[in-house]
């Protein structure tokens, strides 16, 4: 399959390698599946330099493991069936990744895929936060609500109604936005040094940034810890499974977030829902020229865009990747027939 890049996209390329860092980010694909770490204090590093505070927990509670032929190797998380025993898992060096970036690249960003896992119900949450130095202040987070179903933001911010300051929880779409079971799901967000200011882009689309009567409470606060996190509260009885792939940390700037390029029309087009069980809708501010669906394997599927839907009632259930074409240039997609 050709891809057909457009000098803007070209030209936006060379600007973020000139202005946006690495941080940190992996794939696990180079890992062993099985047990991340060897103890669950974080005393030894175990695969990948990662430490693990599992108290009450065991070292199988974050395994590397393959979920389908479409991600390849992810981190799992298994919590804890009680309501009590909030597991983290962290690698070190990202205060000193972030202590040497470019000067003017206080923006950090944070892109991770999430699985929402075969267990949901209960009460708690799957999440990556990024911490402060020394009172974990959540200065950027997102992940998902295991009783709600929905993707959620979480960020250190004021309530100027009641006065208090602290990580406070942030529903990123509508209530009518819920991502069931063993579903894929990307979140994107932002941390501004500058501002304190976070903000969010939603499995949906849905860019989101706290305002009303919520403020920013980090302004000027440097990252310390980017942690993959597995929480629950009083009265859970759930063991939820989470897993975690393609994790990036990047320090940037505005003018590369504020750049208009044509790879950021991938960010235009939606595919949804998914899971899907008859049709899958496309919504693009441009014109899709052309459609084609392909299985794991690499075989084209048999179906027919109309009036911006697909049907897919005919697809054995599973992951798929849509390739659509708009003004000269072919974005994949992937969704999952149910």
């Amino acid at each position: 399959m050709k891809k057909v890049l457009s000098m803007g996209a070209f030209l936006f390329g060379l600007v973020q390698t000139f202005n946006a860092q690495s941080l940190q980010g992996d794939n696990f694909d180079s890992y062993t599946i099985g047990n991340v770490g060897t103890v669950i204090t974080p005393t030894v590093p175990g695969q990948g330099g990662f430490y693990t505070d599992f108290a009450g927990g065991s070292n199988s509670d974050a395994q590397i493991v393959n979920i389908d032929a479409a991600h390849g190797k992810s981190l799992q998380l298994t919590g804890s069936a009680t309501g009590s025993g909030t597991k983290y898992m962290w690698k070190k060096g990202l205060d000193i990744a972030w202590a040497s970036r470019t000067a003017g690249n206080d923006i950090l960003k944070l892109e991770f895929n999430l699985y929402t896992g075969s267990a949901t119900g209960g009460s708690g949450r799957g999440t990556v936060l990024v911490y402060d130095g020394t009172t974990h202040k959540t200065l950027l987070g997102a992940g998902y609500d295991y009783a709600s179903k929905r993707a959620i933001g979480i960020a250190y911010y004021t309530n100027t109604t009641t006065g208090v300051t602290g990580n406070y929880l942030f529903y990123l779409e509508p209530n009518t936005y819920t991502y069931p079971a063993n579903t894929w799901i990307k979140l994107r967000c932002t941390f501004n040094k500058t501002t304190g200011v976070a903000t969010w882009t939603s499995p949906g689309g849905t860019v989101y940034s706290p305002g009303g009567t919520y403020t920013p409470a980090a302004v000027g606060v440097d990252p310390f810890e980017m942690d993959f996190v597995s929480a629950v509260e009083t009265g859970n009885t759930v063991a939820h499974i989470t897993s975690f792939d393609d994790y990036t940390l990047t320090a940037t700037n505005a003018t590369v977030l504020g750049t208009k390029e044509a790879v950021a029309e991938d960010d235009n087009i939606l595919v949804y829902p998914s899971p899907a069980t008859d049709f899958i809708t496309l919504q693009s501010k441009s014109q899709i020229a052309k459609v084609e669906i392909y299985d794991t394997a690499g075989r084209k599927m048999n179906t027919k865009l109309e009036h911006n839907k697909i049907d897919v009632r005919g697809l054995n259930p599973g992951v798929y990747v849509i390739h659509m074409e708009s003004h000269g240039t072919v974005f994949s997609k992937k969704f999952i027939k149910k």
